[in-house]
């Protein structure tokens, strides 16, 4: 299973990018704890695993942004929102990279679709970034196990 360790690698690669420097980035999520603007980074599941010898599998993970405002306008506030998936969208080629580096996993990334947590949590805006990812081993590391 690779679900924690892939989630983790996000959380951390997205909290170095320019992009997130005021945010907190949190791997899962503080719930009422949280500080804003803040990006938490959860699973919602892996698949396709082998008991015997998995060597690749999918991964579904949710990039969750928030941000606070008490302004009668949503503007500002969809415009951090865009902002921000915009930045996660850009990086995710870089991640891949990075995550075949090291974590040893090739991975085909994909964005099935961003929601709106809607208005029902205001003061706090939220967007979901949904990233599904497969993944395998790479050869290099099949042949060190």
């Amino acid at each position: 299973m690779y679900w924690w360790p892939v989630a983790k690698h996000l959380s951390d690669f997205l909290a170095l990018r320019p992009a997130f420097a005021d945010w907190y980035v949190y791997p899962g999520s503080k719930g009422s704890a949280k500080e804003y603007p803040c990006c938490e980074v959860q699973w919602d599941q892996e698949a396709n695993l082998s008991v015997h010898n998995s060597n690749s599998g999918d991964i579904t993970l949710w990039v969750d942004l928030w941000v606070l405002s008490d302004e009668v306008e949503a503007d500002d506030v969809y415009q951090q929102q865009h902002d921000a998936q915009m930045a996660v969208l850009s990086c995710l080629r870089e991640w891949s990279d990075k995550l075949l580096q090291d974590l040893k996993l090739a991975a085909k990334i994909d964005c099935p679709g961003i929601a709106s947590a809607g208005t029902i949590t205001r003061p706090s805006f939220g967007c979901r970034v949904i990233l599904t990812i497969e993944w395998r081993k790479s050869k290099y590391e099949r042949i060190q196990a």
